[in-house]
Parts: structure tokens; sequence; C-alpha cells
């Protein structure tokens, strides 16, 4: 299983809402300019963010990003799947049929393959479950401080 790069780049994007001093919106070309990828590029990861409803856009001079949930409320799930999407990673393709000749033979075994792969997602999405953004914002006993990002990337440009 393959995850995109994207997955990260969410996770490290909701990591800069959550700390925003006062919960002020980020605007993308801050969001994109501390993560080094492009504003096109972003734009498509945060466009995933609000249609799954992680993070609210707001237009305007001050606009930008803003969490629409607490961090304690947004498991790595939710970042999967917002990224991922919801389907099953596991697609069998049939090709066990078109190599060996007896395929009425086969199908138990290949059922059992499925089986364990899709108790290995279930496992994996479970374990997603369970962790929130809000535990990446804990360091020992104390929540991460709050950050103005626009001044931090402005100033590591100058």
């Amino acid at each position: 299983m393959k995850m995109k790069s994207g997955v990260e780049q969410a996770i490290c994007i909701l990591i800069m809402l959550a700390t925003q001093i006062e919960q002020r919106p980020i605007r993308s070309a801050i969001l994109s300019r501390r993560l080094d990828v492009s504003d096109s590029y972003l734009k498509k990861v945060m466009r995933s963010l609000v249609v799954s409803g992680l993070v609210d856009s707001e237009s305007g001079k001050d606009g930008g990003f803003r969490l629409k949930r607490t961090p304690e409320e947004i498991t790595m799930l939710h970042i999967y799947e917002a990224i991922e999407g919801t389907h099953s990673f596991v697609r069998p393709t049939n090709l066990a049929e078109k190599v060996f000749l007896r395929a009425d033979k086969i199908k138990d075994k290949k059922q059992e393959v499925l089986e364990v792969f899709f108790d290995a997602e279930q496992q994996f999405k479970t374990r997603l479950q369970q962790y929130t953004l809000g535990s990446l914002l804990v360091e020992g006993s104390e929540r991460i401080g709050a950050a103005d990002w626009e001044t931090i990337v402005q100033s590591a440009e100058n």
C-alpha cells in the first residue's frame, strides 16, 4: 500500500491551523510557502480538507482556512480518508483465474487471501481512528503553543 504525500501534507496543514494564534484564518499562500509546495497543489489538498468537513474556507481580504472541528475531534482516519478516499485499498483483479487452469480450485484460497487483506485494512483504519490530531499537539504534559504563521513565514523569507 502506498499513501499519497497529500496525507502528510494535510497533517502538517492541520497542525498549522490548530496552532494558529487566536485561530485566525491562514491564507493558502502562507501554507504553500511554509510547506514548500506550489499554491495550486496546496489548493487541491485544501479542497479535499474542506469537502471532508475538516476545514472551513473564508473568502475576503482577511480570509483563509481554519479548522472546522477541534483537534481532539479530528482523527488520523478523517485525514487519511479526506485525501485517499473512503474506498477499500483491497482491489482484486481476478488475475489468479487467468493464470490457473482450474479456477474453481483456487476460489477458496483466493477468498482466504482477500479476507486477510480486508482484515489488515480494518485493523489499519481502526488504529487511525484511535489517534487524533490533538495527540500530535502535546509534548509531555503540555500542549504546543500558538504561532502566528504569517509572521513566521515572512521572517523565514527575509
